[in-house]
């Protein structure tokens, strides 16, 4: 099996859900847990297993040049590890990842209107 043509394949039908996530995320909890969630989805179809990340196996960073951090659960996997020398799924999470980066950068800009609607006080105009 070529593993390109996989993993296009599969980012593919993936790549709306997260964009839709991201889009609607109303914190950056939601976008990492959406990037996560992609990131999951995208090892488990291409491995043929389910997988279960732990919270810190991948960080959504807009300060990293890739945008993202993948954790000591994936790169000391020996399993992972492998597959991502194999395979174009970097190049995928970094494209995937700007939308992340774009959105966790405009929440963060836009903290005072997010909490407003998470912590809605009757007094508040947003």
């Amino acid at each position: 099996m070529h593993a390109d043509s996989s993993l296009t394949k599969h980012e593919n039908e993936l790549s709306r859900s997260l964009r839709q996530r991201v889009n609607s995320a109303e914190s950056t909890q939601d976008v990492q847990n959406a990037f996560a969630a992609f990131l999951r989805d995208m090892l488990s179809r291409a491995t043929g297993s389910e997988v279960v990340l732990d919270e810190g196996d991948v960080r959504v960073d807009p300060k990293v040049e890739d945008g993202f951090i993948l954790g000591p659960g994936i790169t000391a996997n020996k399993d992972f590890a492998g597959f991502l020398e194999r395979s174009d799924l970097l190049p995928i999470l970094r494209r995937q990842a700007i939308d992340s980066v774009n959105r966790i950068n405009h929440l963060g800009k836009n903290t005072v209107r997010a909490e407003a609607k998470i912590f809605q006080r009757p007094d508040r105009k947003f």
